[in-house]
């Protein structure tokens, strides 16, 4: 284990996923669930071991995170902290009421702003909060997470100056984007919307960056009292320093995005190192599972489905890509040149809900190729060729 107080200032640039989704359109076993979550919820899952799921910033538009809060004897470790600061702080009421124990520590299991937005809220609660997170996610968070919340609550950003316009124009034109009437639903969804964009853009106007505290390279353990929660980094996965939280006495995992239902975030990320990754999740002693978004899992056969979807992808890449002739003016193999089969997942996955298979399109999409925020089969294909 290597633990770093704040540190050496990054010398690397990333993007962030979440804003691009904004309106760009209990077991596993629930095909068709939706992803979309419409109301806040707290679920205890042990003694002392809390879940929150909370409702989307915006409907249909930006998912929030999970937020598992810990109670030992002593102190509480909070594990991620929302996309709006506003959700942080309605947890940090939840928590006031479960205990009067102090939050010592927070665990950020990934940069995205939809875990860590929330931080400055903790510190303003809790002054000698420990903001914990691999190294790789302090670099992340440093280069990309102050801009990111800057461009969304600023008055000529894409959520004030395109979302906004696009929204109320459709709703004062009475047409859909297939320039259809709108239906009663589509309306009712459409005004939730304009609400939602109005208290993210309000939301992040009075955004403070706050970076973790207490970097970790490998593996952490931390002891709340009479409770101990192991913190792992098990490699590169949806992001580069993606870290779960563990407790091997109530046997439950917490994930952040390497799992997330009912559909994965696959974005971004690193497949051939993410499906070793999950197969040392499968292997922890873990009856329940909570993942970065989406409900409780009792039991791994989710987990067992990401790991051949991802099996799937890299199977077929490798097989694919070895067939390739390059292209004759550029002398390199083509990625467009793939044709990846992900149906049975799609299905398996998002079922037959409208807004489940219009976020696999954005989220999962084999298609999707280019730049960092490239879909599965393109990062696949980058590892094929040795470039990640």
């Amino acid at each position: 284990m290597r633990v770093v107080r704040r540190r050496a200032q990054a010398n690397w640039r990333v993007s962030i996923l979440f804003h691009a989704l904004l309106i760009c359109f209990m077991t596993s076993a629930a095909l068709g669930a939706s992803w979309v979550t419409k109301q806040r919820s707290v679920t205890q899952v042990a003694n002392g071991v809390y879940v929150i799921i909370h409702r989307d910033a915006v409907i249909e538009g930006i998912p929030q995170g999970n937020t598992t809060v810990i109670i030992g004897d002593r102190s509480v470790l909070v594990v991620d902290a929302c996309f709006l600061t506003a959700s942080a702080k309605e947890d940090i009421a939840e928590i006031r009421r479960l205990t009067t124990k102090p939050v010592r520590y927070l665990l950020n299991t990934h940069a995205h702003l939809d875990h860590t937005a929330g931080n400055s809220a903790y510190k303003q609660e809790f002054p000698e909060v420990e903001i914990i997170a691999q190294t790789a996610t302090g670099s992340f968070m440093d280069a990309a997470n102050r801009g990111a919340a800057k461009g969304i609550g600023d008055p000529n950003g894409r959520p004030a100056s395109v979302i906004l316009p696009m929204l109320r124009k459709q709703l004062q034109e009475g047409v859909n984007d297939e320039g259809k009437p709108l239906s009663v639903e589509e309306k009712d969804l459409l005004v939730r919307q304009v609400a939602d964009v109005e208290n993210e853009i309000a939301d992040y106007r009075k955004f403070v960056y706050q970076p973790p505290t207490l970097l970790f390279s490998d593996e952490l353990m931390v002891d709340l009292g009479n409770r101990n929660v192991d913190v792992k980094h098990l490699g590169r996965g949806h992001t580069p320093g993606d870290a779960l939280a563990y407790l091997p006495q109530e046997k439950i995992l917490i994930t952040g995005d390497l799992l997330t239902w009912p559909i994965p975030y696959m974005r971004m990320s690193f497949p051939q190192e993410w499906v070793k990754v999950l197969r040392q999740m499968d292997q922890m002693d873990a009856t329940t599972i909570v993942p970065g978004h989406g409900i409780i899992l009792n039991d791994k056969d989710y987990l067992n489905e990401v790991i051949a979807l991802l099996d799937s992808v890299i199977s077929q890449v490798h097989q694919q890509a070895a067939a390739l002739s390059p292209d004759p003016r550029m002398k390199i193999l083509k990625v467009e040149d793939l044709h990846i089969d992900l149906e049975k997942f799609r299905k398996s996955m998002a079922g037959n809900d409208p807004s489940n298979n219009e976020f696999w399109g954005s989220i999962v999409d084999p298609g999707m190729i280019g730049g960092e925020n490239q879909g599965v089969v393109g990062r696949t294909f980058a590892e094929e060729l040795g470039k990640l």
